[in-house]
């Protein structure tokens, strides 16, 4: 159900490699509750600095505007400040549709129907990350 559009989901790992994951808030419309990859969301026309991308963007490997859309989130879900654009990985697209029977039951109108760009942040060295959940977004972070 609902039109496909543009997404992002951003799988960030700290230096041991572990990845961050976050408990969406009880108050989200859909999918309450549920754990789910470090930060996910739509970029957004009009934004400076740019979050939508050409189609050669995205084929050279390079899809800087979901990159500065993922800068975005991750500081308004967790509070996450100071990453690098330039430093995010591109690893792919898919198609991807979800329908949140858990939150709203099986013949829900609720989910996402999206082209999802995925993304890998890797911490450094010595790189430190301070994380401050959104109440309204995010109830947990776990490592």
């Amino acid at each position: 159900k609902g039109i496909v559009h543009r997404a992002f989901s951003v799988l960030l790992f700290d230096t041991e490699g572990r990845l961050l994951l976050q408990q969406r808030a009880a108050s989200k419309i859909t999918f309450a509750q549920v754990w789910t990859n470090t930060c996910c969301s739509h970029p957004l026309y009009g934004m400076k600095p740019d979050e939508v991308d050409s189609p050669q963007a995205t084929l050279s490997g390079n899809p800087i505007g979901v990159k500065n859309a993922a800068v975005r989130k991750l500081k308004h879900e967790l509070g996450i400040e100071g990453l690098d654009p330039s430093r995010f990985e591109f690893i792919t697209r898919v198609h991807y549709w979800a329908s949140d029977v858990d939150t709203h039951g099986p013949e829900s109108p609720w989910g996402e129907h999206e082209i999802d760009y995925i993304l890998a942040y890797q911490l450094q060295p010595g790189e430190n990350l301070q994380v401050k959940p959104e109440p309204d977004e995010v109830m947990a972070v776990a490592w």
